[in-house]
């Protein structure tokens, strides 16, 4: 009987082992490398202090790599508490896990840690919240619904503007944001936020939490809350950077004067397999006008990039320069409580191992502040050094109770500085996205005049770039609409370094047509990718999703325009240093196994929508069991009964199975939560090997209404899934103890090679060797030295044939050359235990 599709899409399940013997053993080392910058720790702290933060950050921070930025070239680990960045090659929970790497899968890195800081002066005192380098400034709650919670674009709940973005249709839109909370107090969770980009991650946290007063006593609390997302795409010119977004509340008494927000980052860039690649980088600021392309035509965009990048190189093994770029900020067209327009203020680097007067590292609020605050663009450091770098904006005047500011800086990288910049272009090209009438007003968005201002004001010109001196006032209640760029409008329109072919000055202009809103982080692409599930076999890998994709309008133009579906493997991976089964392959691993798509003006013209026995993909539910009619038609009478009730699930059938069949029914009857499945079986596999599998979609231009070629396709990071074919259980009838046996035996380094992964904190040999055609029962696997010595004790899952073994006894030692007897024990009672052996040769 064939397996059945469901529709969960996260690829992310391995939890992070709480409980190592290695952290056990040294608390103390940990927390000196965890906590703080090298060196800023004294041997003789309080290990019950240790012991103390050890236990609360993990129980609140999320370590186990399930939010990383991986569906682009750019993998970048995401912290629940406000910093981006794994800390690499040191004993940190994530450092296994990518930080900001690039190529995506390379073990090439550019960043150890990065995050947010806030500075104001309370009751005139400078202080600041930063969530890098100091952890317990920035925490979340100690609830388990405060963690991190990933999303994308197309998902339910998540539609947003230019669509229609109210999701719950109660008359507001995107108000039940994603952190798995009842924002609006309906009895829904999550019911109606914006899902961006092709990966989403949100989480909050605060600054005032009583943990953090615990964990850190000196800090002072400035009565913040910090809502953050962050956003990834996977088309080639988009896929280089990560959009990040912040909502910064003030949501308690205090008030807040002289604020900046700034964003500080310690890039330690080379590869992973080198001892010290923080002391030779360097670190520099470039401010000016990059040619990209929107639509058909070539456009200036102005960005302000820190950077960071390998002095040598590292002989060519890492030659990216790696990018934080401010996107934008909150403005004020009057410019008296915040500036006028985005721009950066201060860019400031500083090293490690100097002092602060030198030019190292602040220590204290004073010191963070006064960095902050200072103003203008440090100069570049070419020298070789261990760099920090810290850019800010402000000042804003006050932050009052109740008030929130809003940020977005992006994360960026390329090849060279030339390289970086082009992708920072298109960061910011993707931020700005695109102006819609929303308001249905064809007098809101005229003339240029994007801005509105509330009344009462007076004395303004609303566009004083178009000549004509004019002042208007508006009283309380009134709006007056005006140009408040009209400036950078008219520099981009006269800028002469792009060629811009047919464009004309309204292509630079905003609020024309009726279009008065600017919807951010929009980008054509492809329709996003399918729910998926990967079902490993005896030599076979099984692929089976849904039509998501197909009944998902675009983002940026609400047509309709999926093409088809393209499936692609990736093996020969070997967890090269920075990646893990979360992080994926490289994209040089990638491989298009067969693509199909609708039958129309539109190439290859290859038909997907026959069924699976007559050799199409679509998907055909209990094939070979004897009553497979009588069990579809029962869930279609069901549902068309009772729409709103389940359907129980007949004895002998798996949950996911009932839940295909369900939603099949629905599709069938037009029902809302139908979906149609396909499926594809890869024969091409060997047992034991490690395998990505990824179904992915391109769509169609459309010309008035009519496909006429293909338009965008989707890469394979996007929904991939890692799978090792398995041995089928032998069931009880016919189980026949000769069948069992080990593989590779001899197990050689020569024999392990094809399957060998390269060491981690959770896998520490890298290799194995597999116990196959076990039955399928509950079994327990015992491992004896000759002598009759135990070596460890396995425990097999009933539903699987097999079982992986990494040569490591149960008393953490790698076991020696010999010749080892195995014991297959099966709860079944009516199974005979069986006693086979096999060699080991180191």
């Amino acid at each position: 009987m064939d397996a059945s599709a469901t529709a969960p899409r996260s690829r992310r399940s391995h939890p992070f082992p709480a409980d190592t013997i290695f952290y056990l053993f040294f608390p103390l080392l940990f927390f000196i490398l965890m906590l703080e910058p090298a060196g800023a720790w004294s041997v003789d702290r309080d290990l019950a202090e240790l012991q103390e933060k050890y236990e609360e950050l993990q129980r609140i921070l999320v370590f186990d790599g399930s939010a990383i930025h991986n569906v682009g070239n750019l993998q970048v680990y995401v912290g629940n508490w406000g910093s981006f960045g794994s800390r690499p090659n040191s004993r940190f929970y994530t450092a296994d896990f990518p930080s900001a790497q690039w190529p995506a899968g390379s073990g090439v890195e550019y960043l150890y840690i990065a995050g947010l800081w806030f500075g104001a002066k309370m009751n005139g005192i400078p202080v600041v919240s930063t969530s890098a380098f100091d952890y317990g400034e920035f925490m979340p709650t100690s609830i388990d619904i405060d963690r991190i919670y990933e999303s994308y674009e197309g998902a339910i709940g998540g539609n947003r503007l230019p669509g229609p973005a109210d999701d719950d249709r109660d008359g507001m839109a995107d108000e039940d944001w994603l952190n798995g909370r009842d924002d609006d107090n309906d009895g829904e969770i999550d019911e109606d936020f914006a899902a961006i980009g092709k990966q989403m991650f949100s989480c909050w946290y605060t600054d005032d939490d009583p943990k953090t007063v615990r964990l850190s006593p000196e800090h002072t609390p400035l009565g913040l809350y910090v809502r953050q997302e962050s956003y990834q795409w996977d088309e080639d010119d988009f896929d280089d950077f990560v959009g990040v977004q912040y909502w910064i509340t003030n949501y308690r008494y205090n008030f807040l004067e002289e604020v900046f927000v700034g964003f500080m980052a310690d890039c330690d860039v080379g590869p992973r397999i080198l001892e010290d690649i923080a002391s030779d980088d360097g670190t520099g600021f470039w401010k000016g006008v990059v040619c990209a392309r929107r639509g058909g035509i070539e456009v200036p965009i102005r960005i302000s990039v820190a950077y960071f990048y390998d002095v040598d190189g590292d002989n060519g093994r890492a030659p990216g320069y790696f990018g934080i770029i401010f996107l934008g900020h909150d403005t004020d067209p009057l410019g008296e409580k915040a500036p006028k327009r985005v721009d950066l203020t201060t860019y400031q680097n500083f090293a490690g191992e100097l002092p602060y007067e030198n030019g190292g590292d602040p220590t204290n609020d004073f010191q963070r502040y006064e960095l902050m605050s200072r103003g203008g663009i440090d100069r570049n450091g070419e020298v070789p050094r261990d760099y920090r770098m810290l850019m800010a904006v402000g000042p804003f005047t006050s932050v009052v109770p109740g008030h929130t500011m809003v940020l977005q800086v992006a994360l960026v990288c390329g090849m060279g500085l030339d390289g970086m910049k082009a992708n920072a272009a298109n960061a910011a090209l993707t931020y700005q996205g695109n102006w819609f009438n929303i308001d249905g007003d064809p007098m809101t968005g005229v003339d240029g005049r994007e801005t509105p201002l509330d009344g009462p004001v007076s004395g303004v010109d609303p566009d004083s770039c178009d000549g004509v001196d004019e002042v208007q006032s508006a009283v309380r209640g009134e709006i007056l609409w005006i140009n408040n760029d009209c400036r950078q409008e008219l520099d981009l329109w006269e800028d002469t370094n792009c060629s811009k072919g047919d464009a004309t000055p309204a292509d630079f202009m905003t609020g024309v047509d009726g279009k008065e809103r600017q919807v951010h982080w929009l980008v054509g692409s492809a329709p996003p990718p399918p729910n998926m599930r990967v079902i490993p076999g005896d030599y076979k890998v099984t692929l089976i999703w849904d039509n998501f994709s197909e009944i998902t309008p675009d983002v940026s133009t609400l047509e309709f325009d999926f093409e088809g579906y393209r499936v692609w493997r990736a093996d020969g991976w070997n967890r090269p240093l920075g990646t893990t089964v979360t992080s994926g392959p490289g994209k040089e691993l990638w491989q298009l196994l067969e693509e199909r798509d609708l039958v129309n003006e539109v190439e290859p013209n290859v038909d997907f929508k026959k069924h699976f026995s007559e050799g199409g993909w679509q998907y055909e539910p209990l094939l070979g069991l004897p009553q497979r009619n009588e069990i579809i038609q029962m869930f279609g009478e069901s549902v068309y009964y009772a729409p709103l009730d389940p359907v129980p699930c007949p004895p002998g059938l798996t949950g996911e199975e009932c839940d295909t069949l369900e939603a099949i029914a629905r599709y069938n009857l037009g029902f809302e939560g139908g979906r149609q499945y396909y499926k594809f079986i890869d024969y091409d596999v060997h047992n034991g090997m490690h395998y990505f599998y990824s179904v992915t979609t391109f769509d169609h231009l459309l010309v008035e209404g009519v496909p006429v070629a293909v338009n965008y396709y989707g890469d394979p990071s996007t929904n991939f899934h890692y799978t090792t074919p398995v041995s089928d259980a032998q069931p009880a009838a016919g189980y026949n103890v000769n069948e069992v046996y080990v593989v590779p035996n001899p197990a050689t380094s020569e024999t392990m090679e094809p399957w060998r992964l390269e060491p981690n904190q959770d896998d520490p040999t890298g290799i194995k060797v597999e116990f196959r055609n076990l039955p399928a029962c509950q079994s327990t696997v015992r491992i004896f030295t000759v002598a009759g010595d135990l070596v460890e004790i396995l425990y097999n899952d009933p539903s699987d044939g097999t079982l992986a073994w990494d040569l490591v006894s149960r008393n953490g030692q790698d076991v020696t050359s010999g010749i080892y007897l195995f014991s297959v024990e099966p709860v079944d009672e009516s199974l005979p235990r069986h006693i086979g052996k096999f060699t080991v040769i180191r």
